[in-house]
């Protein structure tokens, strides 16, 4: 049985992901979804309740440090009430819904007059 050997070429999909495209296109798809985040308001772990996502992997996405499942995809369209397509199209994000005063450890931030 022939063994893999550290000279034979590695796999396409591999290859894709040290691409100039890849990291390109990741790094748009991560700053929609911060885009998309901000606009509601959320903090990460708002977002990553509301999406069923760690925040740290979110986090992560957002920079474009991750290659996104389709799982994932759909967990993201479900928590921000949009069409799967929506994270991939137009440069501007969502105009801001109204925003909420911030909560920290129970308590309400509100920002000076």
């Amino acid at each position: 049985m022939p063994t893999a050997t550290a000279n034979e070429e590695e796999r396409p999909s591999r290859a894709h992901r040290r691409s100039a495209r890849f990291a390109k296109e990741a790094k748009a798809l991560g700053a929609r979804i911060r885009a998309l985040r901000n606009a509601e308001g959320w903090t990460l772990e708002e977002a990553g309740e509301r999406c069923q996502i760690e925040w740290k992997h979110l986090q992560r996405l957002e920079k474009g440090a991750l290659n996104l499942t389709f799982v994932t995809l759909v967990r993201l369209a479900v928590g921000f009430r949009i069409e799967l397509g929506a994270l991939f199209v137009g440069d501007d994000p969502p105009p801001p819904r109204a925003k909420r005063p911030a909560k920290k450890r129970g308590f309400v931030i509100t920002p000076r007059p």
